[in-house]
Protein backbone atom coordinates (compact mmCIF):
# COMPACT_ATOMS: atom_id res chain seq x y z
CA UNK A 1 0.00 0.00 0.00
CA UNK A 2 1.47 3.34 -1.07
CA UNK A 3 2.07 6.23 1.28
CA UNK A 4 -0.58 8.28 -0.51
CA UNK A 5 -3.23 5.58 -0.11
CA UNK A 6 -2.34 5.00 3.55
CA UNK A 7 -2.52 8.73 4.25
CA UNK A 8 -5.92 9.10 2.59
CA UNK A 9 -7.32 6.11 4.50
CA UNK A 10 -5.99 7.55 7.78
CA UNK A 11 -7.37 10.99 7.00
CA UNK A 12 -10.77 9.50 6.14
CA UNK A 13 -10.78 7.59 9.44
CA UNK A 14 -9.87 10.71 11.43
CA UNK A 15 -12.57 12.73 9.70
CA UNK A 16 -15.18 10.04 10.44
CA UNK A 17 -14.15 9.91 14.10
CA UNK A 18 -14.43 13.70 14.39
CA UNK A 19 -17.83 13.61 12.69
CA UNK A 20 -19.10 10.96 15.09
CA UNK A 21 -17.61 12.45 18.27
CA UNK A 22 -18.54 16.02 17.28
CA UNK A 23 -15.38 17.43 18.78
CA UNK A 24 -15.48 20.05 16.03
CA UNK A 25 -18.10 21.52 13.73
CA UNK A 26 -18.62 19.34 10.68
CA UNK A 27 -17.82 22.16 8.25
CA UNK A 28 -14.56 22.86 10.10
CA UNK A 29 -13.63 19.16 9.93
CA UNK A 30 -14.28 19.20 6.20
CA UNK A 31 -12.13 22.30 5.67
CA UNK A 32 -9.30 20.84 7.76
CA UNK A 33 -9.49 17.64 5.70
CA UNK A 34 -9.14 19.65 2.51
CA UNK A 35 -6.25 21.64 4.01
CA UNK A 36 -4.45 18.43 5.03
CA UNK A 37 -4.65 17.02 1.50
CA UNK A 38 -3.24 20.03 -0.33
CA UNK A 39 0.39 19.93 0.94
CA UNK A 40 0.78 16.20 0.23
CA UNK A 41 0.69 16.53 -3.54
CA UNK A 42 -2.02 13.89 -3.79
CA UNK A 43 -4.30 16.56 -5.20
CA UNK A 44 -3.46 19.49 -7.38
CA UNK A 45 -4.51 22.90 -6.01
CA UNK A 46 -7.35 22.90 -8.54
CA UNK A 47 -8.55 19.50 -7.32
CA UNK A 48 -8.17 20.52 -3.69
CA UNK A 49 -10.40 23.54 -4.20
CA UNK A 50 -12.74 21.85 -6.66
CA UNK A 51 -15.35 21.25 -3.97
CA UNK A 52 -16.32 24.91 -4.12
CA UNK A 53 -16.65 24.89 -7.89
CA UNK A 54 -18.28 21.47 -7.99
CA UNK A 55 -21.61 21.38 -9.79
CA UNK A 56 -23.37 19.97 -6.73
CA UNK A 57 -22.10 22.74 -4.45
CA UNK A 58 -22.96 25.54 -6.87
CA UNK A 59 -26.35 23.99 -7.65
CA UNK A 60 -27.27 23.76 -3.96
CA UNK A 61 -26.27 27.39 -3.39
CA UNK A 62 -28.34 28.49 -6.38
CA UNK A 63 -31.33 26.44 -5.22
CA UNK A 64 -31.16 28.09 -1.79
CA UNK A 65 -31.46 31.45 -3.56
CA UNK A 66 -34.34 30.26 -5.77
CA UNK A 67 -36.06 28.84 -2.71
CA UNK A 68 -35.84 32.21 -0.95
CA UNK A 69 -37.20 33.94 -4.04
CA UNK A 70 -40.14 31.53 -4.25
CA UNK A 71 -40.81 31.96 -0.54
CA UNK A 72 -40.62 35.75 -0.97
CA UNK A 73 -43.49 35.69 -3.47
CA UNK A 74 -45.78 34.20 -0.82
CA UNK A 75 -46.74 31.30 -3.09
CA UNK A 76 -45.74 28.76 -0.45
CA UNK A 77 -47.86 30.36 2.26
CA UNK A 78 -50.95 28.29 1.51
CA UNK A 79 -48.93 25.06 1.67
CA UNK A 80 -47.65 26.12 5.06
CA UNK A 81 -51.14 27.06 6.25
CA UNK A 82 -52.66 23.70 5.26
CA UNK A 83 -49.74 21.70 6.64
CA UNK A 84 -49.84 23.79 9.80
CA UNK A 85 -53.54 23.05 10.30
CA UNK A 86 -52.89 19.37 9.71
CA UNK A 87 -49.97 19.28 12.17
CA UNK A 88 -52.12 21.08 14.74
CA UNK A 89 -54.81 18.39 14.70
CA UNK A 90 -53.08 15.20 13.55
CA UNK A 91 -49.26 15.35 13.45
CA UNK A 92 -48.89 11.78 12.20
CA UNK A 93 -51.31 12.33 9.30
CA UNK A 94 -49.53 15.60 8.52
CA UNK A 95 -46.15 13.83 8.51
CA UNK A 96 -47.52 11.20 6.14
CA UNK A 97 -48.96 13.87 3.82
CA UNK A 98 -45.69 15.81 3.90
CA UNK A 99 -43.53 12.76 3.12
CA UNK A 100 -45.75 11.48 0.32
CA UNK A 101 -46.10 14.96 -1.18
CA UNK A 102 -42.36 15.59 -1.08
CA UNK A 103 -41.69 12.13 -2.56
CA UNK A 104 -44.15 12.80 -5.40
CA UNK A 105 -42.41 16.08 -6.22
CA UNK A 106 -38.97 14.47 -5.99
CA UNK A 107 -39.92 11.84 -8.57
CA UNK A 108 -39.95 14.57 -11.22
CA UNK A 109 -38.07 17.46 -9.64
CA UNK A 110 -34.47 17.38 -8.48
CA UNK A 111 -34.67 16.31 -4.83
CA UNK A 112 -32.19 19.02 -3.81
CA UNK A 113 -34.59 21.58 -5.27
CA UNK A 114 -37.55 20.04 -3.43
CA UNK A 115 -35.77 20.13 -0.08
CA UNK A 116 -34.52 23.68 -0.68
CA UNK A 117 -38.09 24.80 -1.40
CA UNK A 118 -39.80 22.92 1.42
CA UNK A 119 -37.21 23.49 4.13
CA UNK A 120 -38.22 27.07 5.03
CA UNK A 121 -41.92 26.16 4.75
CA UNK A 122 -41.58 23.27 7.20
CA UNK A 123 -39.41 25.29 9.57
CA UNK A 124 -42.25 27.81 9.74
CA UNK A 125 -44.78 25.02 10.33
CA UNK A 126 -42.62 23.62 13.12
CA UNK A 127 -42.36 27.01 14.80
CA UNK A 128 -46.09 27.73 14.52
CA UNK A 129 -47.01 24.39 16.09
CA UNK A 130 -44.35 24.22 18.77
CA UNK A 131 -42.66 21.26 17.07
CA UNK A 132 -38.90 20.99 17.20
CA UNK A 133 -37.38 20.97 13.68
CA UNK A 134 -35.57 17.72 14.53
CA UNK A 135 -38.91 15.91 14.22
CA UNK A 136 -39.52 17.15 10.67
CA UNK A 137 -36.22 17.82 8.89
CA UNK A 138 -34.88 14.26 8.62
CA UNK A 139 -38.22 12.89 7.32
CA UNK A 140 -38.14 15.70 4.74
CA UNK A 141 -34.72 14.63 3.45
CA UNK A 142 -35.55 10.92 3.47
CA UNK A 143 -38.86 11.50 1.66
CA UNK A 144 -36.99 13.37 -1.09
CA UNK A 145 -34.58 10.44 -1.37
CA UNK A 146 -37.47 7.93 -1.55
CA UNK A 147 -39.12 9.89 -4.33
CA UNK A 148 -35.91 10.11 -6.29
CA UNK A 149 -35.85 6.34 -6.68
CA UNK A 150 -39.16 6.27 -8.56
CA UNK A 151 -38.20 7.67 -11.97
CA UNK A 152 -35.15 8.14 -14.16
CA UNK A 153 -35.16 11.91 -13.60
CA UNK A 154 -35.67 11.60 -9.83
CA UNK A 155 -31.96 12.10 -9.19
CA UNK A 156 -28.97 13.08 -11.27
CA UNK A 157 -27.36 9.78 -10.26
CA UNK A 158 -30.06 7.80 -12.03
CA UNK A 159 -29.40 9.74 -15.23
CA UNK A 160 -25.66 9.30 -14.77
CA UNK A 161 -25.92 5.52 -14.43
CA UNK A 162 -28.17 5.35 -17.48
CA UNK A 163 -25.50 7.16 -19.47
CA UNK A 164 -22.80 4.82 -18.17
CA UNK A 165 -24.83 1.83 -19.34
CA UNK A 166 -24.90 3.20 -22.87
CA UNK A 167 -21.11 3.55 -22.77
CA UNK A 168 -20.91 -0.10 -21.63
CA UNK A 169 -23.11 -1.27 -24.54
CA UNK A 170 -26.05 -1.90 -22.21
CA UNK A 171 -29.63 -0.60 -22.67
CA UNK A 172 -30.31 2.76 -21.04
CA UNK A 173 -32.75 2.96 -18.13
CA UNK A 174 -36.35 3.73 -19.13
CA UNK A 175 -38.14 6.73 -17.64
CA UNK A 176 -40.43 4.55 -15.50
CA UNK A 177 -38.54 1.25 -15.55
CA UNK A 178 -37.71 1.57 -11.86
CA UNK A 179 -41.03 3.03 -10.69
CA UNK A 180 -42.66 -0.08 -9.19
CA UNK A 181 -39.60 -1.00 -7.15
CA UNK A 182 -39.14 2.65 -6.19
CA UNK A 183 -42.70 2.77 -4.89
CA UNK A 184 -41.99 -0.32 -2.75
CA UNK A 185 -38.98 1.45 -1.23
CA UNK A 186 -41.11 4.59 -0.78
CA UNK A 187 -43.90 2.76 1.06
CA UNK A 188 -41.48 0.84 3.26
CA UNK A 189 -39.40 3.91 4.07
CA UNK A 190 -42.39 6.13 4.81
CA UNK A 191 -43.94 3.44 7.00
CA UNK A 192 -40.71 3.13 8.97
CA UNK A 193 -40.35 6.88 9.47
CA UNK A 194 -43.96 7.21 10.65
CA UNK A 195 -43.50 4.47 13.25
CA UNK A 196 -40.11 3.28 14.49
CA UNK A 197 -38.05 6.02 12.87
CA UNK A 198 -40.32 8.75 14.18
CA UNK A 199 -39.99 7.38 17.70
CA UNK A 200 -36.19 7.32 17.43
CA UNK A 201 -35.93 10.86 16.04
CA UNK A 202 -34.57 13.28 18.65
CA UNK A 203 -36.93 15.89 20.03
CA UNK A 204 -34.31 18.59 20.24
CA UNK A 205 -34.66 22.35 20.11
CA UNK A 206 -32.49 24.24 17.65
CA UNK A 207 -31.79 27.77 18.93
CA UNK A 208 -30.37 28.82 15.55
CA UNK A 209 -33.80 28.36 13.98
CA UNK A 210 -35.87 29.64 16.89
CA UNK A 211 -37.72 32.92 16.58
CA UNK A 212 -36.55 35.95 18.43
CA UNK A 213 -38.53 36.84 21.56
CA UNK A 214 -39.87 39.92 19.80
CA UNK A 215 -41.49 37.67 17.22
CA UNK A 216 -43.20 35.38 19.72
CA UNK A 217 -44.77 37.93 22.09
CA UNK A 218 -48.55 38.07 21.54
CA UNK A 219 -50.34 41.20 20.36
CA UNK A 220 -54.01 42.04 20.55
CA UNK A 221 -55.80 43.07 17.39
CA UNK A 222 -59.19 42.99 15.72
CA UNK A 223 -59.43 41.79 12.14
CA UNK A 224 -62.29 42.63 9.80
CA UNK A 225 -63.02 39.99 7.12
CA UNK A 226 -64.67 41.06 3.87
CA UNK A 227 -66.38 38.96 1.20
CA UNK A 228 -63.05 38.83 -0.68
CA UNK A 229 -61.43 36.70 2.02
CA UNK A 230 -60.80 33.26 0.44
CA UNK A 231 -61.79 31.28 3.56
CA UNK A 232 -65.15 32.94 4.16
CA UNK A 233 -67.55 30.25 5.38
CA UNK A 234 -64.91 28.38 7.37
CA UNK A 235 -64.73 28.45 11.15
CA UNK A 236 -62.08 30.39 13.11
CA UNK A 237 -60.85 27.04 14.43
CA UNK A 238 -59.93 26.05 10.88
CA UNK A 239 -58.68 29.49 9.83
CA UNK A 240 -56.40 29.93 12.84
CA UNK A 241 -55.53 26.27 13.28
CA UNK A 242 -51.82 25.55 13.02
CA UNK A 243 -50.87 29.15 13.82
CA UNK A 244 -49.89 30.74 17.10
CA UNK A 245 -53.02 32.90 17.14
CA UNK A 246 -55.53 32.68 20.00
CA UNK A 247 -59.16 33.58 19.33
CA UNK A 248 -60.54 35.88 22.03
CA UNK A 249 -63.90 36.77 20.50
CA UNK A 250 -65.96 36.97 17.32
CA UNK A 251 -68.04 40.09 16.74
CA UNK A 252 -70.97 40.15 14.32
CA UNK A 253 -72.83 43.43 13.95
CA UNK A 254 -70.78 44.69 16.94
CA UNK A 255 -72.17 41.88 19.14
CA UNK A 256 -70.18 38.95 20.57
CA UNK A 257 -71.00 35.56 19.04
CA UNK A 258 -71.45 32.53 21.29
CA UNK A 259 -69.06 29.61 20.79
CA UNK A 260 -67.06 31.60 18.23
CA UNK A 261 -64.58 28.85 17.29
CA UNK A 262 -67.30 26.77 15.63
CA UNK A 263 -69.21 29.57 13.88
CA UNK A 264 -68.81 29.94 10.12
CA UNK A 265 -67.17 33.25 9.26
CA UNK A 266 -69.37 35.73 7.36
CA UNK A 267 -68.44 38.94 5.50
CA UNK A 268 -68.24 41.80 7.99
CA UNK A 269 -67.33 39.58 10.94
CA UNK A 270 -64.57 40.72 13.25
CA UNK A 271 -62.17 38.38 15.03
CA UNK A 272 -60.42 39.62 18.13
CA UNK A 273 -57.21 37.63 18.40
CA UNK A 274 -53.94 37.46 20.26
CA UNK A 275 -51.00 36.52 18.05
CA UNK A 276 -47.27 37.11 17.50
CA UNK A 277 -46.24 39.78 15.05
CA UNK A 278 -45.23 37.40 12.28
CA UNK A 279 -48.59 35.59 12.45
CA UNK A 280 -50.28 38.98 12.34
CA UNK A 281 -48.24 39.85 9.28
CA UNK A 282 -49.30 36.72 7.42
CA UNK A 283 -52.99 37.20 8.25
CA UNK A 284 -53.02 40.84 7.24
CA UNK A 285 -51.25 40.03 3.98
CA UNK A 286 -54.26 37.94 2.94
CA UNK A 287 -56.84 39.50 0.62
CA UNK A 288 -59.96 40.60 2.46
CA UNK A 289 -58.41 41.08 5.92
CA UNK A 290 -58.10 44.52 7.56
CA UNK A 291 -56.94 45.56 11.01
CA UNK A 292 -59.52 47.63 12.92
CA UNK A 293 -56.74 49.17 14.97
CA UNK A 294 -56.32 51.54 12.01
CA UNK A 295 -58.90 50.77 9.32
CA UNK A 296 -57.85 53.46 6.86
CA UNK A 297 -57.65 52.18 3.28
CA UNK A 298 -54.25 51.19 2.00
CA UNK A 299 -53.13 52.44 -1.43
CA UNK A 300 -52.75 49.70 -4.02
CA UNK A 301 -49.44 51.08 -5.24
CA UNK A 302 -47.68 51.49 -1.89
CA UNK A 303 -44.04 50.32 -1.71
CA UNK A 304 -42.98 47.31 0.42
CA UNK A 305 -43.74 47.85 4.10
CA UNK A 306 -42.06 46.72 7.29
CA UNK A 307 -43.40 45.77 10.69
CA UNK A 308 -42.05 47.84 13.55
CA UNK A 309 -42.47 47.45 17.31
CA UNK A 310 -42.56 50.72 19.22
CA UNK A 311 -42.94 51.40 22.95
CA UNK A 312 -45.12 54.41 23.89
CA UNK A 313 -43.16 56.98 25.89
CA UNK A 314 -44.73 57.91 29.29
CA UNK A 315 -45.26 61.53 28.22
CA UNK A 316 -46.35 60.83 24.65
CA UNK A 317 -49.17 62.99 23.27
CA UNK A 318 -51.32 59.91 22.61
CA UNK A 319 -51.27 58.67 26.25
CA UNK A 320 -54.78 58.58 27.68
CA UNK A 321 -56.42 58.67 24.27
CA UNK A 322 -57.77 55.65 22.44
CA UNK A 323 -56.51 54.57 19.05
CA UNK A 324 -59.78 55.73 17.57
CA UNK A 325 -59.52 59.18 19.17
CA UNK A 326 -55.84 59.74 18.58
CA UNK A 327 -55.97 59.70 14.79
CA UNK A 328 -52.57 58.09 14.94
CA UNK A 329 -52.00 57.91 11.17
CA UNK A 330 -52.79 61.64 10.73
CA UNK A 331 -49.83 62.63 12.89
CA UNK A 332 -47.37 59.78 12.28
CA UNK A 333 -46.22 58.10 9.04
CA UNK A 334 -47.46 54.65 10.03
CA UNK A 335 -50.54 52.49 10.64
CA UNK A 336 -51.23 50.73 13.95
CA UNK A 337 -51.98 47.04 13.53
CA UNK A 338 -52.04 45.69 17.07
CA UNK A 339 -51.33 46.44 20.71
CA UNK A 340 -49.55 44.58 23.51
CA UNK A 341 -49.81 45.46 27.19
CA UNK A 342 -47.81 43.44 29.69
CA UNK A 343 -49.63 44.46 32.87
CA UNK A 344 -53.03 43.03 32.00
CA UNK A 345 -55.14 41.66 29.20
CA UNK A 346 -57.08 44.18 27.18
CA UNK A 347 -60.65 43.02 26.64
CA UNK A 348 -62.38 46.18 25.39
CA UNK A 349 -62.81 46.90 21.72
CA UNK A 350 -59.37 47.75 20.44
CA UNK A 351 -60.23 51.17 19.00
CA UNK A 352 -61.63 52.20 22.41
CA UNK A 353 -58.62 51.09 24.49
CA UNK A 354 -56.88 54.12 26.09
CA UNK A 355 -53.18 54.11 25.27
CA UNK A 356 -50.82 53.96 28.25
CA UNK A 357 -47.16 54.72 28.61
CA UNK A 358 -45.23 51.48 28.11
CA UNK A 359 -47.74 49.98 25.69
CA UNK A 360 -46.15 48.26 22.72
CA UNK A 361 -47.68 48.96 19.31
CA UNK A 362 -47.15 46.87 16.24
CA UNK A 363 -47.18 49.29 13.34
CA UNK A 364 -46.77 49.17 9.58
CA UNK A 365 -44.47 51.69 7.94
CA UNK A 366 -42.46 52.21 4.80
CA UNK A 367 -38.70 51.80 5.32
CA UNK A 368 -38.07 55.50 4.67
CA UNK A 369 -40.47 56.45 7.47
CA UNK A 370 -38.68 54.45 10.15
CA UNK A 371 -36.09 57.20 10.90
CA UNK A 372 -38.96 59.66 11.43
CA UNK A 373 -40.46 57.35 14.04
CA UNK A 374 -37.04 56.85 15.65
CA UNK A 375 -36.64 60.61 16.01
CA UNK A 376 -40.09 61.08 17.55
CA UNK A 377 -40.09 61.69 21.34
CA UNK A 378 -43.38 59.77 21.57
CA UNK A 379 -41.90 56.37 20.68
CA UNK A 380 -39.00 54.05 21.26
CA UNK A 381 -38.47 51.76 18.26
CA UNK A 382 -37.48 48.43 19.78
CA UNK A 383 -37.37 46.11 16.78
CA UNK A 384 -38.02 45.70 13.10
CA UNK A 385 -39.89 42.42 12.54
CA UNK A 386 -38.99 42.14 8.88
CA UNK A 387 -40.23 42.70 5.40
CA UNK A 388 -43.94 43.22 5.31
CA UNK A 389 -45.06 42.58 1.79
CA UNK A 390 -44.83 39.34 -0.11
CA UNK A 391 -44.04 40.15 -3.71
CA UNK A 392 -47.06 38.46 -5.28
CA UNK A 393 -46.44 40.12 -8.65
CA UNK A 394 -43.32 38.01 -9.07
CA UNK A 395 -45.03 34.67 -8.39
CA UNK A 396 -45.41 33.62 -12.04
CA UNK A 397 -41.90 34.70 -13.13
CA UNK A 398 -40.27 32.85 -10.22
CA UNK A 399 -42.34 29.70 -10.71
CA UNK A 400 -41.65 29.84 -14.45
CA UNK A 401 -37.91 30.15 -13.79
CA UNK A 402 -37.97 27.21 -11.38
CA UNK A 403 -40.01 25.00 -13.72
CA UNK A 404 -37.69 25.94 -16.60
CA UNK A 405 -34.66 24.92 -14.56
CA UNK A 406 -36.20 21.56 -13.73
CA UNK A 407 -37.59 20.69 -17.16
CA UNK A 408 -34.64 21.90 -19.20
CA UNK A 409 -32.25 20.01 -16.94
CA UNK A 410 -34.41 16.87 -16.99
CA UNK A 411 -34.44 16.80 -20.79
CA UNK A 412 -30.75 17.52 -21.09
CA UNK A 413 -31.03 20.94 -22.69
CA UNK A 414 -28.39 22.30 -20.30
CA UNK A 415 -26.74 21.22 -17.03
CA UNK A 416 -28.77 22.01 -13.93
CA UNK A 417 -25.88 23.98 -12.46
CA UNK A 418 -25.98 26.35 -15.45
CA UNK A 419 -29.74 26.72 -15.35
CA UNK A 420 -30.01 27.11 -11.57
CA UNK A 421 -27.19 29.67 -11.46
CA UNK A 422 -28.76 31.70 -14.25
CA UNK A 423 -32.16 31.61 -12.55
CA UNK A 424 -30.64 32.66 -9.21
CA UNK A 425 -28.98 35.66 -10.85
CA UNK A 426 -32.21 36.48 -12.67
CA UNK A 427 -34.37 36.67 -9.52
CA UNK A 428 -31.87 39.12 -8.05
CA UNK A 429 -31.69 41.22 -11.20
CA UNK A 430 -35.46 41.59 -11.55
CA UNK A 431 -35.79 42.56 -7.88
CA UNK A 432 -37.51 39.55 -6.30
CA UNK A 433 -34.81 39.52 -3.64
CA UNK A 434 -31.81 41.74 -3.01
CA UNK A 435 -28.23 40.53 -3.26
CA UNK A 436 -28.05 40.75 0.56
CA UNK A 437 -31.07 38.45 0.84
CA UNK A 438 -29.44 36.06 -1.62
CA UNK A 439 -26.36 35.79 0.60
CA UNK A 440 -28.54 35.30 3.67
CA UNK A 441 -30.55 32.57 1.92
CA UNK A 442 -27.52 30.32 1.47
CA UNK A 443 -26.69 27.92 4.30
CA UNK A 444 -22.95 28.45 4.30
CA UNK A 445 -22.30 25.51 6.63
CA UNK A 446 -23.63 23.26 3.88
CA UNK A 447 -21.46 24.94 1.25
CA UNK A 448 -18.25 24.67 3.28
CA UNK A 449 -19.04 21.09 4.25
CA UNK A 450 -19.36 20.08 0.60
CA UNK A 451 -16.39 22.22 -0.41
CA UNK A 452 -14.16 20.41 2.06
CA UNK A 453 -15.38 16.84 1.59
CA UNK A 454 -15.54 16.58 -2.20
CA UNK A 455 -11.72 16.72 -2.48
CA UNK A 456 -11.50 13.78 -0.08
CA UNK A 457 -13.62 11.73 -2.48
CA UNK A 458 -11.31 12.74 -5.33
CA UNK A 459 -8.29 11.66 -3.29
CA UNK A 460 -9.85 8.25 -2.61
CA UNK A 461 -10.46 7.84 -6.32
CA UNK A 462 -6.97 8.99 -7.41
CA UNK A 463 -5.11 6.77 -4.97
CA UNK A 464 -7.14 3.71 -5.94
CA UNK A 465 -8.58 3.31 -2.48
CA UNK A 466 -12.20 3.00 -3.55
CA UNK A 467 -11.45 0.48 -6.29
CA UNK A 468 -9.29 -1.57 -3.93
CA UNK A 469 -12.03 -1.76 -1.31
CA UNK A 470 -14.71 -2.68 -3.86
CA UNK A 471 -12.60 -5.37 -5.55
CA UNK A 472 -11.55 -6.83 -2.21
CA UNK A 473 -15.15 -7.10 -1.10
CA UNK A 474 -16.14 -8.72 -4.40
CA UNK A 475 -13.36 -11.27 -4.03
CA UNK A 476 -14.70 -12.27 -0.63
CA UNK A 477 -18.20 -13.15 -1.87
CA UNK A 478 -17.52 -14.20 -5.44
CA UNK A 479 -18.32 -17.86 -4.75
CA UNK A 480 -21.59 -17.29 -2.86
CA UNK A 481 -23.92 -16.89 -5.84
CA UNK A 482 -25.50 -14.04 -7.81
CA UNK A 483 -28.04 -12.99 -5.13
CA UNK A 484 -25.34 -12.58 -2.50
CA UNK A 485 -23.14 -10.67 -4.96
CA UNK A 486 -26.07 -8.39 -5.87
CA UNK A 487 -26.72 -7.73 -2.18
CA UNK A 488 -23.02 -7.08 -1.68
CA UNK A 489 -22.98 -4.50 -4.46
CA UNK A 490 -25.98 -2.78 -2.88
CA UNK A 491 -24.17 -2.77 0.49
CA UNK A 492 -20.89 -1.50 -0.98
CA UNK A 493 -22.68 1.28 -2.88
CA UNK A 494 -24.66 2.28 0.19
CA UNK A 495 -21.52 2.32 2.35
CA UNK A 496 -19.42 4.25 -0.17
CA UNK A 497 -22.16 6.82 -0.67
CA UNK A 498 -21.83 7.64 3.03
CA UNK A 499 -18.19 8.61 2.42
CA UNK A 500 -18.01 10.03 -1.09
CA UNK A 501 -20.65 11.40 -3.43
CA UNK A 502 -23.23 9.02 -4.87
CA UNK A 503 -22.26 10.16 -8.36
CA UNK A 504 -18.62 9.18 -7.79
CA UNK A 505 -19.74 5.87 -6.30
CA UNK A 506 -21.90 5.17 -9.34
CA UNK A 507 -19.07 5.93 -11.75
CA UNK A 508 -16.71 3.54 -9.92
CA UNK A 509 -19.04 0.67 -9.09
CA UNK A 510 -21.30 0.45 -12.16
CA UNK A 511 -18.59 -0.85 -14.54
CA UNK A 512 -17.44 -3.36 -11.90
CA UNK A 513 -21.01 -4.61 -11.39
CA UNK A 514 -21.64 -5.01 -15.14
CA UNK A 515 -18.33 -6.83 -15.58
CA UNK A 516 -19.06 -9.15 -12.65
CA UNK A 517 -22.51 -10.02 -14.05
CA UNK A 518 -21.06 -10.84 -17.48
CA UNK A 519 -18.35 -12.98 -15.87
CA UNK A 520 -21.00 -14.89 -13.90
CA UNK A 521 -23.12 -15.30 -17.04
CA UNK A 522 -26.16 -13.47 -15.64
CA UNK A 523 -28.12 -10.43 -16.78
CA UNK A 524 -26.34 -7.22 -15.62
CA UNK A 525 -29.70 -5.46 -15.19
CA UNK A 526 -30.37 -6.50 -11.56
CA UNK A 527 -26.79 -5.64 -10.60
CA UNK A 528 -27.20 -2.21 -12.18
CA UNK A 529 -30.37 -1.51 -10.21
CA UNK A 530 -28.62 -2.59 -7.04
CA UNK A 531 -26.26 0.32 -7.72
CA UNK A 532 -29.14 2.67 -8.62
CA UNK A 533 -31.06 2.04 -5.41
CA UNK A 534 -27.96 1.61 -3.25
CA UNK A 535 -26.69 5.04 -4.31
CA UNK A 536 -29.93 6.58 -2.98
CA UNK A 537 -30.00 4.56 0.24
CA UNK A 538 -27.85 7.00 2.19
CA UNK A 539 -29.58 7.35 5.52
CA UNK A 540 -26.93 6.60 8.14
CA UNK A 541 -24.72 9.63 7.54
CA UNK A 542 -25.54 13.35 7.44
CA UNK A 543 -22.80 13.93 4.87
CA UNK A 544 -23.56 11.03 2.55
CA UNK A 545 -26.32 12.69 0.53
CA UNK A 546 -26.88 16.32 -0.39
CA UNK A 547 -30.38 16.52 1.10
CA UNK A 548 -29.09 15.11 4.39
CA UNK A 549 -26.45 17.83 4.46
CA UNK A 550 -29.11 20.47 3.81
CA UNK A 551 -31.26 19.47 6.81
CA UNK A 552 -28.36 18.67 9.14
CA UNK A 553 -28.00 22.12 10.69
CA UNK A 554 -31.66 23.12 10.25
CA UNK A 555 -32.77 20.11 12.31
CA UNK A 556 -30.16 20.67 15.01
CA UNK A 557 -28.95 17.09 14.49
CA UNK A 558 -25.86 15.33 15.69
CA UNK A 559 -23.98 12.79 13.62
CA UNK A 560 -25.23 9.86 15.73
CA UNK A 561 -28.85 10.89 15.16
CA UNK A 562 -28.51 9.80 11.54
CA UNK A 563 -26.80 6.59 12.63
CA UNK A 564 -29.57 5.67 15.06
CA UNK A 565 -32.40 6.44 12.64
CA UNK A 566 -30.66 5.58 9.38
CA UNK A 567 -29.00 2.23 10.09
CA UNK A 568 -32.28 0.31 10.65
CA UNK A 569 -33.75 1.97 7.54
CA UNK A 570 -30.67 1.04 5.52
CA UNK A 571 -31.01 -2.58 6.65
CA UNK A 572 -34.69 -2.58 5.61
CA UNK A 573 -33.70 -1.32 2.16
CA UNK A 574 -30.95 -3.94 1.97
CA UNK A 575 -33.42 -6.78 2.63
CA UNK A 576 -35.93 -5.35 0.13
CA UNK A 577 -33.19 -5.06 -2.50
CA UNK A 578 -32.04 -8.65 -1.97
CA UNK A 579 -35.49 -10.07 -2.70
CA UNK A 580 -37.37 -7.50 -4.80
CA UNK A 581 -34.71 -6.54 -7.37
CA UNK A 582 -34.15 -10.15 -8.55
CA UNK A 583 -37.92 -10.61 -8.76
CA UNK A 584 -38.39 -7.67 -11.12
CA UNK A 585 -35.10 -8.23 -12.98
CA UNK A 586 -34.36 -11.98 -12.78
CA UNK A 587 -30.75 -13.05 -12.28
Amino acid sequence: MSFELSFVFLLTLVALVLFVTERMRVDLVALLTMAALLPTGILTPAEGLSGFSNEATVTIAAMFVLSRALHRTGSLKHIAIHLGRLYAYDPRLASAAMMLGVAAMSAFINNVAVVAIMLPVLLGVARANGINPSKIMMPLSFAAIFGGTCTLVGTSTNILISGLLTDLDQPAIGMFEMTLVGVIFLVAGTGYMLTVGGAILPDRDNPDYRRDDSETQPYLTELLFSADYPDIGKTPRIILGGTEATLLAMLRDDQPVDDPETQALKPGDVLRISAPATVMRDLLDTVGVTSLADPQPEPDDHPPMELIEVVIAPDAAVVGRSLGESGFARYHPARVLALRRSADTVVDQLLDVPIQGGDVLLIQAMPGQIPILQDSPDFIVVSEIGLWEFKHAYTLPVIAALVAVILLAAFGVAPIVTLASAAAVLVVLIGVISIEEAYEAIDWQVIFLLGGLIPLGIALEKTGGVTMLANATLALVGDLGPRVILTTFFLITMAMTAIISNQATAVLITPVAVSAAITLGVDPRPFVFAIVFGASASFASPVGYHTNVMVYSAGGYRYMDFVRVGVPLSLIFLVIAAFVIPWFWPL
